[in-house]
């Protein structure tokens, strides 16, 4: 008889439950049967997602490399299997590099091109019948291959001009140097002989080139200055239509599209959309600001916001958001009935259980850095929330009593911010640990208020904080544990006034729960999982089964007995660079002692928080790039 093997780790089935979230490039490529297959890019995702059911469900894109970094993927107008990802380099690491797949993403075959150990490649561009490529690095100069990528030399389109953006109209090549602020087209760049590049003529005495897109035959600019507005070439920048002056400033987005080339025109109050017919009309926009959109071959269009995510439309008036799932995700929190996932573009909601990806987000979203940084719940009324906000260089403390559906601010700062904790019973008494220079130096530790944020005291501790935990011994509740990355684990008694070191063990996050037996157990997760049971004294190592280091925990929940740590991929650069990639979900079963995998079918390993519904069974992990997902306990 024979014996089937099961992975342990593969019995974990993970759902995906949303938010919908960030897309900052979306693209339809034509099937053999009349649809489309659908590319989506976002600005928190390494690789992107796919879909062949017009976004009804969605497929990550699973990196080549095993660190995450910024990547950019482009897919193959003339065979939509075939998709073509640029990845950026990461020291110590890898090399930028190009990849090649032929099957979806299912594998990856690095292509042979390098760079030095600091460059690294930006863009890339295909020709309409996928076999010519030029790929773009950080410094302005291009590799072409005209094999699909099987071959690549080092040519010089541009004439020595460094190229700050190009991309190809039809057999031409349009690119914009770093250091000017006109167009060039190489014509008969797909050939053997690409021509000398020739500059476009389209300004006139008093004007100046703003912004600018292309695609199909078609060139889209936004001309500032004297008699400026929206300039446009219908074929490829040999000749020039008179510049419209009522579509004065904005952006604009150009698409191609086999009923004719489509161009987008956004400013702050009007949107107006030629759809092909030469006929600007005004329409709607989904969100703040479409990024980029692409008419589907079956009919209607996608459009791509850079916050709210992926919406689709049939007339531009009434849109549906169909994705996509891929939020950063740096705390998550559940609240009387709520789940709330802080990200870094603002706060999402959904009632538990789950219904669905497309979220609430009270408050809004802010495309500049609207960052949630922590969120802390008061264990005796769930509906009490704090939280800690990044936006730009502003930081704020902030208060919800109706489980995260409104927010007042309880105070405001010119500086960094970190972990929040409230005290077990007074939810008046807050924490947060912060960060700032004063003359050149830092100041870092841990601001108090006693009064629900009318007032605060700063306690200058020389280290900022990532992660708090109370202490249950301490029955007046002024008892926290203080993890602080390289710095290690730090005791305060007197609610953040003063405190006592404890190890210099690396601590990311810290966690307390109970052995069973009404002692006490803290733990520390950093580049090991730790613990203590006498009060911080002394530490042992956890035992990790099927170790396969290095590892950053970053995050501890517990449901009953059964404790559960969140595994991030972490770059601090040095001499050497610390660099680890992501490895899920671990989860134990004896306080803490001994670890095991449970990412199982965890489409991301790279986790920034971790938190539980009782009610409900359920663990909710907070991904970057992924959004959340859910195990059921």
């Amino acid at each position: 008889m024979s014996k089937t093997h099961v992975n342990q780790a593969e019995a974990y089935h993970w759902e995906s439950v949303g938010p919908y979230s960030s897309a900052s490039k979306v693209e339809c490529l034509p099937t053999p049967d009349g649809d489309s297959l659908i590319l989506v890019s976002s600005p928190a995702t390494p690789g992107g997602f796919w879909s062949e059911d017009s976004g009804d469900t969605w497929q990550p894109i699973e990196p080549p490399t095993r660190y995450p970094v910024g990547t950019y993927l482009v897919g193959n107008p003339a065979d939509a299997r075939r998709w073509w990802l640029a990845t950026a380099s990461l020291p110590g690491a890898h090399k930028s590099g190009v990849f090649r797949t032929d099957d979806k993403g299912a594998c990856w075959e690095r292509l042979d091109i390098e760079l030095p150990e600091s460059e690294f490649f930006q863009s890339v561009s295909v020709h309409r019948e996928g076999q010519v490529l030029v790929a773009l690095t950080a410094s302005g100069d291009t590799f072409v291959s005209r094999d699909g990528g099987d071959s690549w030399q080092a040519e010089d389109l541009s004439g020595g001009r460094p190229i700050f953006k190009l991309t190809f109209l039809g057999d031409d090549l349009v690119f914009q140097p770093a250091q000017e602020g006109t167009l060039y087209a190489v014509r008969d760049a797909s050939g053997e002989e690409p021509q000398p590049p020739e500059p476009l003529e389209f300004l006139e005495t008093g004007q100046f080139m703003f912004s600018w897109d292309a695609a199909g035959s078609t060139i889209g600019v936004i001309v500032l200055g004297d008699n400026g507005g929206l300039a446009l070439s219908r074929d490829a920048g040999h000749t020039w239509d008179a510049i419209r002056q009522n579509l004065y400033g904005g952006t604009v987005v150009v698409e191609a599209s086999p009923t004719g080339d489509q161009i987008l025109h956004q400013t702050s109050g009007i949107t107006r959309l030629d759809s092909g017919d030469g006929v600007f009309r005004k329409v709607r926009q989904p969100g703040d600001l479409v990024a980029d959109f692409c008419p589907l071959p079956e009919g209607g269009w996608l459009t791509a916001d850079r916050v709210h995510g992926l919406y689709s439309t049939t007339d531009w008036t009434r849109f549906n958001r169909v994705g996509v799932p891929a939020a950063a995700v740096t705390a998550l929190a559940v609240s009387e009935g709520a789940l709330l996932a802080g990200t870094e573009t603002g706060l999402l909601r959904s009632p538990l259980p789950v219904a669905g990806p497309d979220w609430q987000s009270p408050g809004g979203l802010f495309i500049s850095g609207n960052h949630i940084v922590d969120m802390d719940v008061w264990e005796q009324n769930p509906s009490l929330v704090w939280r800690t906000r990044r936006v730009n260089l502003t930081c704020t403390a902030e208060r919800s009593s109706d489980a995260g559906e409104t927010w007042m601010q309880a105070g405001t700062w010119p500086d960094a911010i970190f972990a929040v904790h409230i005290h077990p019973l007074d939810p008046d008494r807050v924490m947060h640990g912060f960060g700032y220079l004063s003359n050149g130096a830092e100041v870092l530790g841990v601001r108090t208020t006693t009064d629900g944020g009318a007032s605060w005291v700063e306690h200058d501790h020389s280290r900022f904080y990532l992660g708090f935990a109370a202490d249950p011994s301490d029955v007046h509740g002024n008892g926290v544990w203080m993890a602080s990355y390289t710095n290690g684990l730090y005791y305060s008694g007197d609610f953040g006034g003063s405190w006592e070191a404890k190890t210099t063990f690396e601590a990311n996050a810290v966690h307390v729960t109970t052995d069973g037996t009404g002692g006490s157990r803290v733990l520390i997760g950093g580049e090991a999982i730790r613990y203590s049971d006498d009060g911080g004294t002394t530490f042992h190592t956890a035992r990790i089964e099927h170790y396969r280091g290095p590892l950053r925990v970053v995050a501890f929940a517990q449901h009953d007995d059964i404790l559960f740590a969140a595994t991030a991929s972490i770059w601090y650069p040095g001499n050497p660079p610390v660099i680890t990639a992501g490895r899920g979900v671990l989860r134990s079963r004896d306080n803490g002692a001994t670890w095991q995998d449970a990412s199982g079918d965890l489409p991301f390993l790279d986790v920034r928080a971790l938190a539980v519904d009782p009610g409900a069974r359920y663990l909710y992990a907070g991904l970057q790039g992924g959004s959340v997902c859910r195990l059921a306990l």
